[in-house]
């Protein structure tokens, strides 16, 4: 029988000579702390979700795949030599240590076929860089994040007009001006986290103290709710604690990657997912400069 086995590839050319072909790489997933763009953990999990299989019992940790840990590197999906990869896969990326606000993404992979071609000889597609299979997400504080000191900010729970605490809200502030000072992401219990840089247009020397406006935004209909105290004895598999949380989607890089490829609102997380209202009204609230304040809950009422 001439050609390579079954499952695998024929060797490929290299300056050295001739290699083996075990595994190419899918995607990358490079996680970066929003105010300091450097690399958020260590600590994250991230992972590729899976449908749950029909009849049969699962827990939520069976319905996510690891992706392998490699430093500075990131978190490295691998298409293997048998295949086995969807075109489209949803990426968690979470903080058991609540550091971070978890994200989820729906993530179009650059096919084995597309990844292959450049190999062959001749070839039958274009080589597609590395940098073009690369996911950056920005992710927000979480309610345990280490916050330097001397840092202004305020920390808050989102709740609806009834009291009960918004899921996965986000909230937006404006300084004096309209000038935006910063964005958060909450939690499943509603909770934010929020860190301005400045104080808006107001002249030096800035004052000890000032209002800022927060805009809320958040799932309609609402996120499912928290899961309750477990039941005694369990009458089923635990729930799962991102239940709710939007997978926004991501647009393929293009190879190589154009700047808006990898830097843009949704990876940021300044866009708006779809299935998000914002709130009617702004709402005012006071920070004191240099520190971390709490203050009242901000109602989420939909426009």
């Amino acid at each position: 029988m001439t050609g390579p086995a079954a499952g695998r590839e024929a060797p490929i050319a290299v300056d050295a000579g001739t290699a083996e072909v075990l595994h190419r790489l899918a995607l990358a997933v490079r996680p970066l702390d929003a105010r300091t763009r450097a690399p958020a953990g260590p600590g994250l999990r991230v992972g590729c979700e899976y449908d749950p299989v029909p009849g049969r019992r699962t827990l939520p940790g069976d319905l996510l795949r690891p992706l392998e840990g490699h430093g500075a590197t990131g978190f490295v999906l691998r298409h293997g030599t048998s295949g086995g990869l969807p075109r489209t896969v949803t990426v968690r990326v979470d903080d058991p240590a609540r550091r971070w606000i978890p994200r989820r993404f729906r993530v179009p992979l650059w096919t084995r076929p597309e990844l292959v071609g450049a190999d062959a000889r001749p070839p039958s597609a274009p080589y597609v860089r590395a940098d073009a299979r690369l996911l950056l997400p920005w992710l927000l504080p979480g309610p345990a994040h280490p916050v330097p000191l001397g840092t202004t900010g305020i920390r808050l729970r989102v709740v609806t007009a009834a009291g009960t605490p918004v899921r996965w809200p986000r909230v937006d502030a404006f300084g004096p001006g309209g000038v935006p000072l910063g964005w958060a992401h909450g939690d499943e219990h509603g909770q934010v986290l929020l860190l301005v840089d400045g104080v808006g247009v107001l002249p030096p020397p800035p004052p000890s103290r000032f209002d800022v406006a927060l805009r809320t935004h958040a799932p309609d209909p609402p996120a499912d709710p928290p899961p309750g105290p477990p039941a005694d004895p369990p009458s089923g598999p635990p729930a799962d604690p991102l239940a709710g949380l939007v997978a926004e989607p991501v647009v393929r890089s293009t190879s190589p990657p154009r700047p808006q490829d990898l830097d843009n609102a949704v990876l940021r997380g300044t866009a708006r997912p779809a299935g998000y209202r914002t709130g009617a009204a702004d709402a005012v609230r006071t920070l004191t400069v240099g520190q971390v304040v709490h203050a009242a809950d901000l109602p989420h009422i939909p426009a």
